[in-house]
């Protein structure tokens, strides 16, 4: 809990969504933006937004209940800013 909190509080929410991302071993990732959310400690609405722009960017598709990841370096460089 301490661990989230400090995440929480010190890295952008980008950068713990990648992590989050590529901590699960797979190309495509089978949890909702609101399971994403429950995860970080974020709200849903601001999961789905840095989804978009990460779809918008080619790094992810996204599907129903789905994240398809389609770039890791990328997502790997953003995972690595703090």
């Amino acid at each position: 809990m301490i661990a989230l909190l400090e995440d929480v509080t010190f890295s952008a929410i980008d950068t713990r969504l990648s992590k989050v991302l590529l901590a699960e071993e797979s190309g495509i990732i089978t949890l909702t933006h609101q399971e994403l959310a429950t995860k970080l400690g974020s709200a849903r609405e601001v999961i789905s937004r840095h989804l978009k722009r990460f779809e918008a960017y080619g790094w992810v598709s996204l599907n129903r209940g789905t994240v398809t990841l389609l770039d890791t370096e990328a997502l790997g460089k953003i995972a690595d800013k703090h």
